[in-house]
């Protein structure tokens, strides 16, 4: 992943104000994701958010924030929060989420397939898995 200087700035910041570690950054249209270390969530949820709207607010995007884990279902259930899956599933080089509603299954593929994408693109480049949602 190569990073520009805007990237490596945004970065810098969040880290400085949430002081987590960040492992990796996607930048889309309208958010940034930031997926940090595991166990640095705590450290922004102790402050009731407030580090992450005062990031928001200095960027003008929505954040995303996902722990890492070495567990690739655990990874896939903290990237779809709040969505709560029926199940998650890895069968065949391939995780499998189930969903009750069709609310929820739309909100988990997104216009266009963007949500899905994304989850795809990191799940693949951790783990080297595909997601399939049932």
């Amino acid at each position: 992943m190569l990073l520009d200087k805007d990237t490596i700035q945004k970065i810098n910041f969040f880290e400085n104000v949430t002081k987590t570690k960040v492992k990796d950054f996607l930048e889309r249209e309208n958010k940034l994701i930031f997926i940090i270390d595991e166990g640095d969530l705590k450290k922004i949820l102790d402050t009731n958010g407030k580090n992450v709207k005062k990031v928001e607010n200095m960027m003008h995007k929505k954040l995303k924030v996902i722990e890492f884990s070495k567990d690739p279902l655990r990874f896939t259930k903290s990237y779809i929060y709040p969505i709560k899956p029926v199940g998650i599933t890895l069968n065949n080089e391939v995780i499998e989420i189930k969903v009750e509603d069709r609310k929820s299954k739309g909100l988990l593929i997104g216009r266009e397939s963007k949500n899905l994408n994304e989850l795809n693109t990191l799940v693949k480049r951790y783990y080297n898995l595909q997601v399939k949602i049932a």
